[in-house]
């Protein structure tokens, strides 16, 4: 069969992302849907039953939402659970910091500059991963074309080039040489990388895109194996316009390594929990490889009058009156948000929690920095009916679903069935009261976000396996899925994809 170029494959990926919009951007009023990407869903987001409500053109502070009024790149959108707050209501202050990108893709695509960097070492034969991972390869090779560059690379405790840097107009002896190699031995992560930068520069030219593939099921174990050496490898590629993108397989290897390499390198982390999704994890990447429109995103939040106590998806961390987010890239119709709980300092009159979120980017295009700016407020009140007055329906029930997430997922890891029957009940009512608001009030991200978050309960479900053994019982492989689960979701949050409004991502029509 002859193979499909790459350009054909892009145009369809941009048919599903042509209508998005961004949240917050003042001329499109129907909110952008948030799918989950397509190597992890096994279904799409419903539609939601009712238009959304025309926003206003202009930047304002509402009771509980700020939205600011650029029309083109990221927006930025912050909202609180409550306008108000007193210590005779127990009501946990929220806030709901949110980021979308509308941008599209120019409409002839630069030449590919790849290198495909595959670990061989001696784990990758267990559960058929590297023969998944040769017929990855294989399929980024099947969609080059004759203008695109490719190196093969792979690596255990040393490296072997399989193929240097060079025009792809010879596939049959890439797949010959793909062929050829078989795993063993131990792994030089550092290693590996170093040669796939190597090769991607030894052909670099101006208009390419440039980037390193690196695929590994365990952990950096010779080299350079401290994680902020490797980190500054992947800081140094970037500064040199050379991007990395990791993706993780199985149970064992180091994730938070993984998603550090490729923030620092500009691309993006995929977690591939069976060998089976590899080709179509690879191809996915691939496909975004093109579509990157805003680069370096970096979120800060402070506050006044108060502090954060607590970051969904992010490691525990003392009270703090800031935070900063490295996000990495964004991707044409790319959204993402962070969820905190916050602490006021004062209970008396005239008290007031300010909330300030700045965005910063670069556009590739044109080498431009932007920031946008975005803030709100809560003040003391008197009576509990001030309190209930200004409350945000939305983020109460966004919070409650993810707290309740968060609880099942720890319940698994430390054995604990009653925590995890408990969260388990609560996610599932929660669950249901945001998704019927959602749909009552045609509010498509919300929608999207709910269905990215049922999904992680049933990937839970299914590593945590069938009737109702105990916890006790769950492997030592298990809980590291379920650790690679949860924090694959909590990068999800930050980097998922919108979807045409009321379509369905796979067949284009309405569900």
């Amino acid at each position: 069969m002859k193979a499909t170029p790459l350009f054909p494959l892009l145009l369809l990926v941009l048919a599903g992302c042509a209508a998005a919009k961004a949240v917050g951007t003042a001329t499109q009023p129907v909110p952008a849907a948030a799918t989950v990407p397509a190597a992890v869903a096994s279904h799409s987001p419903e539609a939601p039953e009712a238009p959304a409500t025309p926003q206003s053109s202009r930047a304002e502070i509402k009771p509980a939402v700020t939205q600011p009024s650029q029309e083109r790149g990221l927006s930025l959108r912050a909202t609180l659970s409550h306008t108000a707050y007193s210590q005779s209501v127990p009501t946990q202050l929220l806030v709901k910091v949110e980021f979308c990108n509308t941008d599209k893709l120019p409409a002839n695509r630069p030449p590919l500059n790849i290198a495909l960097v595959l670990d061989r070492s001696g784990s990758m034969a267990d559960d058929m991963k590297f023969p998944h991972a040769i017929a990855a390869a294989r399929a980024v090779i099947e969609n080059l074309t004759e203008r695109d560059f490719v190196s093969l690379v792979a690596f255990n405790e040393s490296v072997l080039v399989l193929s240097p840097a060079g025009r792809v107009v010879n596939k049959p002896f890439l797949f010959q040489r793909l062929a050829e190699v078989s795993p063993g031995g131990v792994t030089d992560l550092s290693a590996g990388l170093l040669e796939g930068i190597a090769q991607v520069n030894s052909q670099s030219a101006t208009g390419q895109v440039k980037h390193v593939l690196l695929l590994t099921d365990g952990q950096a174990n010779m080299g350079v194996t401290e994680p902020e050496a490797l980190r500054k490898l992947a800081e140094s590629a970037h500064a040199k316009g050379i991007g990395i993108s990791t993706l993780g397989c199985g149970a064992d290897f180091n994730q938070s390594l993984l998603a550090d390499l490729a923030t620092a390198g500009g691309g993006r982390y995929t977690y591939v929990k069976s060998a089976e999704q590899l080709p179509a994890a690879f191809k996915q990447e691939l496909r975004g490889l093109l579509a990157v429109v805003a680069q370096n995103v970096r979120l800060e939040v402070a506050l006044k009058g108060g502090v954060i106590t607590k970051i969904y998806g992010q490691p525990s961390q003392p009270p703090t009156a800031d935070h900063q987010l490295q996000i990495g890239n964004l991707r044409a119709g790319e959204r993402g948000y962070v969820m905190m709980a916050l602490r006021p300092a004062e209970f008396q009159p005239g008290a007031a929690v300010e909330v300030s979120a700045k965005l910063t980017y670069d556009v590739p295009e044109t080498s431009e920095r932007i920031v946008r700016h975005t803030g709100t407020r809560a003040r003391f009140a008197a009576t509990a009916g001030e309190v209930r007055a200004g409350a945000s329906e939305e983020v109460l029930l966004c919070g409650a679903t993810m707290d309740a997430l968060d609880l099942a997922a720890d319940a698994l890891q430390s054995f604990d069935s009653d925590r995890y029957a408990t969260a388990r009940a609560s996610f599932e009512q929660s669950y249901e009261r945001t998704r019927e608001y959602a749909r009552s009030h045609g509010n498509q991200d919300l929608l999207n976000e709910t269905f990215l978050l049922k999904h992680f309960l049933e990937e839970l479900e299914v590593i945590r396996g069938p009737g109702e053994a105990a916890l006790g019982s769950l492997s030592g492989d298990t809980r590291n899925q379920i650790e690679k689960q949860a924090g694959y979701h909590d990068y999800q949050l930050l980097h998922h994809e919108m979807a045409q409004s009321g379509q369905n991502k796979e067949t284009g029509k309405a569900p």
